[in-house]
C-alpha cells in the first residue's frame, strides 16, 4: 500500500473519530442545553418581546395583549416609584459593597497569620454564610424590632438612649437591611480574599523586609497590588449581589415604609405578581439585565489584561 493511500486512510479514520466524538459531546450536552434554552434563553427573549407590550399575568379575553412600543421603558424612567427603586438599589449597593470589601480584607489579613486558634476564628467568621437569608431575616427581624423587646432597642434602653423604629423608619430601614446583609455575606468574601493572600509568595515579603519596608508599606505597595484581581472580583460580585437584593425586603419591610426599601427586583415582583403587569415587569427585567451585563463587561475589561 502506497504512502498516499495510508495518509488518506488515516485522515478518514481521524475524521470519523472526530465526528463520533462531536456526536457524543452534543448528546451528553443536550439535557443541559435543553434546560438552559427552556428556562433561560427562551424566557429572556420572551421578556424582551413582552417589554414592548401591555401583557398581563392573567390575560383577559376582552382586552388582548397590545403593542405599546417604548411606553413601558418611558414609564420605568419617569415613574416616581421606579425612580425610588433605582435610588434605593444604588443606596444599598453604596453601603454594602465598600463595607464588605474593606471588612473582608481586614478579616482576611487578621486570620492569615499563623497563630493558635486561627482555624476556630475562620469558622466563626464564615458560619453566617451557611445560614439561608430567610433564616437570617427572621433572626435580624427580632434584632430590629421597634419594641423595647428587640435586641438593639434593649441595648439602647440599657444605656439610657432613645429607642428606634428601625425598619419602620424611612431613614433607617435601608441601612439596617444593609448591615444585616453585610453580616451574612462577609464570611464568604473573607475566604475569597484569604485565598488571594495565600497565593502571594512569602519571598516578596522577605525582600520588602530586607529593603526596610514596614508593615504599612508592605500592605500598600505589595499586598493590595497583588490582590488586585481578587478585590476586583469581590467588588463586582458583591455589586451584582446587591443589585439582586429581594429576600431581605420581602421578609422584613415589603418595600416600605413609603417605598424607602423598594428595590428593582422587589419592584419586578410587585408589578408582575401583585399588579399583574407582565409587560412593565419585563421592561424592568431587561434594564436590570443590561445593568448586570455592563458591570460584567467592566470586570472583564479591568481584569482581562492580567494573568
Amino acid at each position: 500500500m502506497s504512502e498516499a493511500t495510508l495518509r488518506r486512510t488515516a485522515k478518514r479514520r481521524s475524521s470519523k473519530l472526530a465526528r463520533s466524538q462531536a456526536r457524543a459531546a452534543w448528546g451528553l450536552s443536550a439535557p443541559a442545553l435543553i434546560i438552559m434554552f427552556v428556562f433561560m434563553i427562551l424566557p429572556f427573549f420572551m421578556a424582551i418581546f413582552y417589554s414592548f407590550t401591555d401583557r398581563k399575568l392573567v390575560v383577559s379575553a376582552k382586552k388582548p395583549t397590545a403593542f405599546v412600543a417604548w411606553d413601558n421603558y418611558i414609564k420605568l424612567f419617569t415613574n416616581k416609584t421606579a425612580k425610588q427603586a433605582f435610588f434605593n438599589t444604588f443606596e444599598y449597593t453604596i453601603i454594602l459593597v465598600p463595607a464588605v470589601l474593606v471588612l473582608a480584607t481586614l478579616l482576611a489579613l487578621l486570620i492569615n497569620r499563623k497563630a493558635k486558634g486561627v482555624t476556630f476564628f475562620r469558622m466563626i467568621y464564615f458560619s453566617p454564610q451557611v445560614v439561608t437569608m430567610t433564616v437570617v431575616t427572621v433572626i435580624w427581624g427580632f434584632f430590629f424590632s421597634s419594641t423595647t423587646d428587640g435586641l438593639f432597642n434593649s441595648i439602647l434602653s440599657f444605656f439610657g438612649l432613645p429607642t428606634q423604629r428601625w425598619l419602620q423608619d424611612a431613614n433607617l430601614a435601608m441601612p439596617a437591611i444593609a448591615i444585616m446583609s453585610i453580616w451574612q455575606c462577609l464570611g464568604m468574601q473573607m475566604i475569597i480574599v484569604l485565598g488571594g493572600l495565600q497565593y502571594i509568595p512569602e519571598e516578596l515579603y522577605e525582600a520588602c523586609t530586607i529593603d526596610g519596608a514596614n508593615s504599612w508599606q508592605q500592605l500598600i505597595y505589595l499586598t493590595i497590588p497583588q490582590l488586585k484581581n481578587t478585590l476586583v472580583y469581590v467588588f463586582i460580585s458583591n455589586t451584582i449581589y446587591s443589585l439582586k437584593m429581594f429576600t431581605q425586603v420581602y421578609m422584613l419591610t415589603q418595600g416600605g415604609p413609603n417605598h424607602s426599601t423598594t428595590t428593582l427586583v422587589y419592584l419586578m415582583y410587585e408589578e408582575g405578581f401583585t399588579n399583574n403587569r407582565v409587560g412593565y415587569t419585563s421592561a424592568i427585567a431587561v434594564v436590570f439585565f443590561l445593568m448586570v451585563l455592563v458591570i460584567s463587561l467592566i470586570q472583564n475589561k479591568v481584569t482581562g489584561g492580567d494573568d
